[in-house]
Order: structure tokens, then C-alpha cells, then sequence
């Protein structure tokens, strides 16, 4: 049965579930009370961000938390769980953040942000990058809070079980033939797909991840970001 999409609302993120009822705290409940200016008797849509949409009825408003009873609730699946999109910090993070925010609102719910040889920002920024995350999921209407992880080099993905796919002008096959040739198993196995920053990965990079298969994307160059969007795009139509 085709899955059935949320359109035409508002999307909180709750922070507690119980039976019969869910709470919203923080900034969230702030925006409905102070913002949106609901009041007790609204209807309010939320997710926990693990799948499960929520529809009730606001039943009460404090000055940090907002309670609502439980209408009706609906579970929903994530098909690209087992994919994971690797790109390094960008020397612009507004660019950076851009293609975060869009692999995200395409779908994507796994991040590994790593340092590369020519990566330029250092270290990470976790709390803003989650908050870009949170708004990311609610603007498109998932249901799957992305989870974001740093590793300081490739050497953390290398180590985990699964494929690892490099991306690159020089790559032996495109990812479109690549998607048809797996016959689905991009999403039925874990799916590392990484990302060089500004200049590409180094050789040395390439060489330390281990049983790599190199793909491409256009015959023509591609900036970083516009690699990684347009990756996302092509897995969020399968």
C-alpha cells in the first residue's frame, strides 16, 4: 500500500509521549502559545521525530510546556535508514548548511559531517547543526528527526560496516546505473555515500577507504554542495 503523505499543517516536535497524550516544551511550545497564538481546543499536529505522527487537541498551555490529547496517530517508515550521506564541513557555511537543510528536506536521515585534508572550518557545531536539522523536518513534514555525527577523519566511516561509495568526475559508473544495476539494495543495506569538500578528496583519502566502489554524477563538474543535493534528489525518487 503507498504510503500516505502529511500536507497542509503545521508540524511540532514533541518531546514526550505518553498513552493519551504528548508534551511540548522549549521553543516549540513557545511558537504555538506565543507565535501561532493557539489556544486550548486548537487542533496541533506533532511527530516524537521517530516515525510516529501525531493529530490532537490542545488541552493545556503553560508558560514552558504545552499538553495535547491524542486524536489519532499514524506510523510512519523511513526507506532511506540505511543510508548515510559523509560530506566535510565547506569553507562558506552557509553553503554547508545549505546542503544539509536540503538533503533533509529530501529525505535524508543520516549524517556523518568528517575532516577532510582540505577541509578549512575545524571541529564541529553539533547544536546548531541539530536545530537546522529539527526545522529542516518540520518545514518538509517528516516524520524522522536526522541524526548528525562528526568524525574528525574518514578513518571513523572506514571502520563501519557496509558499502562505501566515493563520489567523483572520474568515477566508473554513474549513480543512476549504479541504482538500477543493485536492484534496491541501496536501501537494504547500509549505504555509506561520501562527499569530498571544495578541491575533492585527496588520493591519499581515497585510498584509505577500504573495498570502495567510485561513482559519478554528471560528466560536467560539480560543486560540493550542488554534488550532495543532487545525490539526494536522485535517492529520494526511488
Amino acid at each position: 500500500m503507498k504510503q500516505e503523505y502529511l500536507s497542509d499543517i503545521e508540524l511540532y516536535f514533541a518531546t514526550k509521549i505518553n498513552r493519551n497524550s504528548i508534551t511540548i516544551t522549549g521553543d516549540e511550545s513557545k511558537h504555538i502559545a506565543k507565535v501561532m497564538r493557539h489556544t486550548v481546543g486548537d487542533i496541533l499536529h506533532a511527530t516524537d521525530g521517530a516515525g510516529n505522527y501525531f493529530e490532537t487537541t490542545i488541552s493545556e498551555i503553560t508558560k514552558n510546556s504545552v499538553i495535547a490529547s491524542i486524536n489519532s496517530a499514524k506510523k510512519y517508515f523511513n526507506n532511506f535508514e540505511k543510508i548515510y550521506f559523509c560530506f566535510p564541513r565547506l569553507k562558506s557555511s552557509d553553503r554547508f548548511e545549505f546542503e544539509l537543510e536540503k538533503s533533509i528536506e529530501l529525505g535524508i536521515t543520516n549524517f556523518i559531517i568528517f575532516h577532510s585534508e582540505r577541509t578549512i572550518p575545524k571541529g564541529d557545531k553539533l547544536e546548531r547543526w541539530n536545530k537546522i536539522a529539527l526545522a529542516a523536518m518540520k518545514q518538509s513534514l517528516r516524520t524522522f528527526l536526522p541524526k548528525i555525527e562528526y568524525a574528525s577523519s574518514l578513518k571513523k566511516i572506514n571502520s563501519l560496516n557496509g558499502r562505501k561509495i566515493i563520489f567523483d568526475q572520474k568515477g566508473s559508473e554513474s549513480l543512476i546505473q549504479y541504482i538500477n544495476e543493485s536492484k534496491g539494495k541501496i536501501n537494504s543495506e547500509n549505504h555509506y555515500l561520501i562527499f569530498g569538500p571544495e578541491g575533492g578528496l585527496s588520493q591519499k583519502e581515497i585510498n584509505s577507504v577500504d573495498d570502495s566502489l567510485t561513482l559519478t554524477l554528471t560528466q560536467n563538474r560539480l560543486r560540493a554542495e550542488t554534488s550532495v543535493i543532487a545525490t539526494a534528489t536522485a535517492i529520494s525518487l526511488l
